[in-house]
């Protein structure tokens, strides 16, 4: 089979190359599936132990237990404490960079905008207009003065074909 090296039609590339499995919300479906089938299966294994055993064997380890995850739930919320606290550092020297590097670019442009705008409004004024004023009356004399030329030779010629014709 020949290949050739025409370009593919607009759908035909899709059909081609094999999408990826792993897309990100396929990848939040799984870990949402495996962390929410992981709090029933802990809520079914601490069903089954307040049910099924004895009381006085059963509940020294589950004190246990409860004593690691309120530990576990201790430095998790310092963890989260620290996290604020960077977050509230970076969100002021971000405050910081606005407030004395970019306001201070942003005034210094804004002059330099007034100024380009009064210095095109001279020019226009003292410099542009008198041109285009020149200008147009240089033109509308050369207009005359052709004008006027043309009538002497219309003259002209006017008279004499007529000392020809005599």
């Amino acid at each position: 089979m020949a290949v050739s090296n025409q370009p593919l039609p607009a759908g035909t590339k899709d059909e081609i190359q094999p999408k990826s499995r792993w897309t990100v919300r396929r990848v939040v479906t799984i870990v949402a599936g495996v962390l929410g089938g992981l709090i029933i299966l802990l809520f079914v294994l601490g069903l089954l132990l307040a049910l099924f055993s004895n009381v006085d064997a059963t509940a020294p380890r589950i004190q246990i237990i409860r004593d690691i995850f309120i530990i576990i739930m201790a430095l998790e919320f310092i963890l989260i404490v620290l996290a604020l606290a960077v977050l509230i550092l970076q969100l002021a020297r971000l405050i910081n960079l606005l407030q004395n590097e970019i306001k201070p670019i942003l005034e210094n442009t804004q002059d330099t905008v007034n100024s380009a705008k009064g210095t095109v409004e001279f020019v226009t004024t003292n410099v542009t207009r008198p041109i285009v004023r020149a200008s147009g009356f240089m033109a509308g004399t050369s207009v005359l003065i052709r004008e006027l030329g043309g009538i002497r030779r219309a003259i002209r010629h006017n008279g004499k074909g007529q000392n020809h014709a005599e």
